[in-house]
């Protein structure tokens, strides 16, 4: 009984390897292609609509899935951690080159594709992705096709952003002439003074808690054409010297980020989005790491 049993066992598992190794015929190719395919587009729909969950839920949930982008090496769960980074995305458009399917067998598919990139941020600014090549290894894996293993290889630069085009950065700036007040917390107020110096701006500032100061400083700002940007120095009293990049993203919207991060934006740690609803009300709001902090509305006072 024993050696019947163990043959049969043994035919099972030649048969099963020779199922899985049969060759796949024109027809059933076509077919995968178009499950998959379908994966592909949810993926850049994705992308482009920056819904992160609609992305991850083309990786298959396993300690066997690895995502390697240029050079570096996430695991699943390092993946999810990255949604957060899709909320400093405004918008993105992929051209598709060309995209190729290899079978290696029914179970496994590898599908490489080059792609072009265009993305707008958040914060007013865009970048083009170009070239951009992605493989993709997908499992079929409880009657579902899933990538298991991810190589993306990407090259990304700043440029002009749509909406930022053609803004004229000197004269929008001027919007912050004049002494603004902001109500923090009972009993405190910030009061902000901004004069105007040449083609950039001078500012003192005061944090006050039932009139007594306790936080002061100064900044100065100037245009750098070579960015299309103010470049502002701050300076609380007491503290070291701050810079950062401030520009108009709109004709109502202003960014200002440190200019260490000027050449990425995204990847700031600190940014703050300043909005003025009317020429006398202006509303801000910062963000750390992409999450909102307490925001602020200032009201010119004069």
């Amino acid at each position: 009984m024993k050696i019947r049993f163990f043959f049969q066992v043994l035919l099972l598992i030649c048969f099963s390897c020779t199922t899985n190794n049969k060759p796949i015929s024109d027809a059933q190719k076509e077919k995968v292609k178009g499950e998959i395919k379908e994966i592909v587009n949810t993926f850049i729909k994705g992308c482009e609509e920056a819904n992160a969950d609609m992305v991850m839920e083309s990786f298959v949930d396993s300690p066997d899935f690895v995502d390697i982008t240029n050079g570096m090496t996430f695991s699943y769960k390092e993946m999810m951690a990255m949604k957060p980074n899709f909320d400093a995305i405004l918008n993105q458009k992929c051209t598709m080159v060309n995209e190729k399917y290899t079978f290696l067998d029914k179970s496994t598919v590898l599908y490489t594709a080059e792609t072009k990139w265009s993305t707008n941020y958040k914060d007013g600014h865009s970048s083009i992705t170009d070239p951009q090549a992605f493989l993709f290894t997908f499992k079929k894996i409880d009657d579902k096709w899933r990538i298991i293993y991810l190589v993306d290889s990407n090259v990304e630069k700043n440029v002009p952003s749509e909406s930022a085009k053609g803004l004229n950065q000197v004269e929008l700036m001027k919007q912050w002439i004049g002494t603004w007040k902001c109500n923090i917390a009972k009993d405190t107020t910030a009061v902000w003074v901004e004069t105007s110096y040449g083609t950039g701006l001078e500012g003192i500032y005061k944090f006050s808690t039932k009139g007594k100061t306790y936080m002061e400083g100064k900044e100065f700002a100037g245009y750098d054409k070579r960015f299309d940007k103010y470049i502002a120095a701050q300076m609380i009293k007491g503290k070291d010297i701050e810079v950062y990049a401030v520009w108009f993203s709109s004709k109502s919207k202003c960014i200002l980020l440190p200019f260490s991060d000027i050449s990425n934006p995204q990847a700031a740690s600190f940014r703050t989005e300043s909005t003025f609803i009317s020429p006398d009300i202006e509303a801000d709001t910062s963000f750390v790491n992409n999450k909102p902090v307490k925001p602020e509305t200032w009201t010119r006072v004069k």
